[in-house]
């Protein structure tokens, strides 16, 4: 085994320890499923032997061998892996799950790289079918990973700091001991030093060999004394402690502050510099509550999230903050609340986490998943539906796989906003399907209307087709619906 595997599997360990029962990490998994439409999903880590099912949809597996794994070779690479038909693949021409049931065929999986580089495991999707991923699907598994692997590490770092204040509280209360004993052992040997001295002082003894010997005795078992004092005192707890201080003051991905329980900073790490622009000279001292807009400030969030925190032990939020130069940054927040040994809080850990870049992603993506999410709600059992999607900005038309079968296209064709709708019927359907996307696109309004459609192979379907539009600033960007088939072919 490489060192780099052994690292691997070990940071697998840690994370395995993880609560993955939080709902957060089931609503990922749900969503890859059904924005990709296929019928597993699945957050796996990948030890040594073993291939964990750590969060599932579609499936009750708990673990698989690792050597059946498709997650092995998800691990292998930076990217999102796909394999559209494992059947047409060497690499599993003995495998049990391909060759047998449950006869896999379709694999997805995006690698869930932590903050070291280390690959941990895989968000995938499974089906027993051959398919792919359209381009917007793809993007969106990868972001949906990444936002797996800032919690799971949100976590695991949230457990070490309860562990480094748990260790801390110990510490203070074994040094009030130590100090009590230590103040005993070093009072016995200054006693007898002083009162040798106090003895020549008085004239009651000279100073002769036999005194200096003495001296030099009762001077080095008080050196003596001290030495074991400083060892015992620093000892490997309390080295592990300062490690633990200076890793987290390294860390740079995220902000993480120290507050008291009136939300004041008491500590600051070189993520929060970056991430903030603060040095912490600045900064230790102030309200947390500087980092918020004028509008949470006046809607008093702050507040109320250490008072949720208090509370419930933890609080969670995403927003807009604000960095030292007044610019803006999307932040995903953590407040944990700490403790003392009577159960009152003292104060509160912060970890924040700059996600501006991930949210202009997911802005990007905001209407192609509404468009989704009207394809799941008038999915549910029916079949042969699709969904689409006309960004009037871009001047682009995306259709789903069900919807270029429908039109009786391959998967590799590419629908154009000028020419699709000529597969609607020449007359009464292209008609009305040309009236309902003026009427979507000058007034906002949505349709639900029957027509004829003309396949490329010139076959005569009736389709369900089903539009709503989307405005920003009153303006109209985006148009999108489902597309169902609901005859059979005419002859």
């Amino acid at each position: 085994m490489t060192i780099s595997e052994q690292l691997r599997i070990d940071a697998v360990s840690k994370f395995l320890k993880l609560d993955f029962d939080k709902s957060e990490f089931q609503d990922i998994v749900e969503l890859a499923a059904k924005l990709c439409e296929k019928p597993v999903a699945l957050i796996t880590l990948l030890d040594e032997e073993s291939n964990w099912f750590k969060v599932k949809f579609g499936t009750d597996i708990e673990v698989m061998p690792r050597e059946t794994s498709f997650c092995q070779y998800g691990i292998q690479q930076d990217e999102l892996l796909i394999i559209p038909d494992a059947t047409k693949d060497t690499r599993f021409n003995n495998n049990p799950l391909v060759q047998a049931d449950p006869h896999l065929k379709f694999y997805a999986g995006a690698p869930l790289t932590v903050s070291s580089g280390l690959k941990i495991g895989t968000l995938c999707l499974f089906d027993q079918k051959a398919s792919s991923l359209t381009d917007i699907q793809q993007k969106t598994l990868s972001i949906l990973a990444r936002q797996v692997t800032f919690i799971m590490e949100m976590q695991l770092n949230s457990i070490e700091l309860q562990k480094q204040i748990q260790e801390t509280e110990a510490k203070n209360d074994s040094l009030m001991k130590i100090a009590q004993l230590q103040s005993h052992q070093i009072r016995q040997p200054l006693t007898t030093i002083m009162g040798l001295i106090n003895l020549i002082k008085d004239g009651h003894q000279t100073v002769d060999e036999e005194w200096l010997t003495m001296l030099e005795k009762a001077t080095g078992n008080f050196d003596k004394t001290i030495v074991d004092i400083v060892a015992e005192t620093i000892g490997s707890k309390d080295l592990r402690a300062i490690r633990f201080n200076k890793m987290v003051e390294e860390i740079d991905d995220y902000a993480i502050l120290l507050i008291d329980n009136k939300g004041n900073i008491e500590n600051w790490n070189k993520g929060a510099e970056k991430i903030k622009g603060y040095k912490s000279s600045e900064i230790v001292g102030q309200n947390f509550s500087i980092f918020y807009t004028d509008e949470d400030k006046k809607n008093n969030k702050p507040k109320k999230l250490i008072t949720k925190a208090a509370k419930f032990g933890v609080a969670r939020d995403e927003g807009w903050r604000l960095r030292k130069d007044g610019s803006k940054f999307w932040g995903l927040v953590v407040i944990t609340a700490i403790h003392d040994e009577n159960g009152s809080v003292i104060g509160f850990t912060k970890v924040t986490r700059d996600l501006t870049a991930i949210k202009a992603a997911q802005d990007e993506l905001k209407i192609s998943v509404e468009m989704y999410t009207l394809l799941i709600e008038q999915t549910g059992n029916l079949a042969r539906i699709g969904g689409w999607e006309l960004d009037i900005v871009k001047q682009s038309l995306s259709w789903t796989a069900m919807t270029r079968q429908i039109h009786g296209v391959d998967e590799n064709y590419i629908p154009q906003p000028d020419t699709a709708i000529n597969f609607y019927k020449e007359g009464f359907s292209r008609s009305q399907i040309s009236k309902a996307i003026k009427a979507a696109i000058e007034e906002g309004k949505g349709w639900d209307v029957e027509l004829q459609l003309i396949t490329l192979q010139g076959k005569e379907i009736w389709v369900r087709s089903i539009g709503k539009s989307n405005y920003k600033d009153g303006i109209c960007t985006k148009i999108y619906g489902t597309f169902q088939e609901i005859s059979f072919y005419i002859n």
